[in-house]
C-alpha cells in the first residue's frame, strides 16, 4: 500500500487536516511534512519538499493543499518526474490516476469538499491504464528534457 507524503501551507491546513484524518480512518500510511503552518508559509517550499521526494519514490503519492491548489500543482510540476494534478472530485481523481499517471494529488484548500473520501480513495485506488495513456505521458516526460 502506497503511503502519502502531505504537506500544506497555511490557506490549506484545515482540508489538509481533514485529510489527515480521513487517511487514518482509511489506514493509508502517511506523513506530515507540514506539521506546523503559520501565515509566513510560501507554498513553493512546500511542493518542493514533497515533490522531490515523490520525484525519488515508487511506493508513496503526494498530498498538497494551498488556497486554490494552483500554486502547489504549478510548483511541484517545476520538478522532474512528478505529474501532479489538481483535482476537484473523485472523477478527476480517478482520471488523473489512469490517464496521467499522476503522482501528487492536489487540492484547494478554500473549497468544500462533500467527498474527500471518495477523491482519496479513487487517487489511492485507481491504477495507471497504460495502452495510448503511456504514450502520452511518455510525450510529457519528453517535456522535461
Amino acid at each position: 500500500m502506497k503511503a502519502f507524503l502531505v504537506a500544506s501551507d497555511h490557506a490549506g491546513k484545515k482540508v489538509k487536516d481533514k485529510t489527515i484524518k480521513l487517511l487514518r480512518e482509511m489506514r493509508i500510511p502517511f506523513y506530515d511534512a507540514s506539521k506546523t503552518n503559520n501565515e509566513t508559509d510560501d507554498y513553493p517550499d512546500f511542493a518542493k519538499l514533497v515533490a522531490e521526494k515523490i520525484a525519488k519514490s515508487k511506493n508513496a503519492y503526494g498530498l498538497l493543499v494551498c488556497g486554490t491548489g494552483i500554486g502547489m500543482s504549478i510548483a511541484a510540476n517545476k520538478v522532474k518526474g512528478v505529474r501532479a494534478a489538481l483535482v476537484n472530485d473523485a472523477k478527476d481523481a480517478r482520471l488523473a490516476r489512469e490517464h496521467n499517471n499522476a503522482n501528487i494529488l492536489v487540492l484547494s484548500g478554500w473549497k468544500k469538499y462533500d467527498n474527500l473520501k471518495k477523491i482519496i480513495k479513487e487517487f489511492h485506488t485507481t491504477k495507471f491504464a497504460r495502452g495510448r495513456h503511456e504514450r502520452r505521458t511518455k510525450k510529457i516526460k519528453n517535456l522535461e528534457k
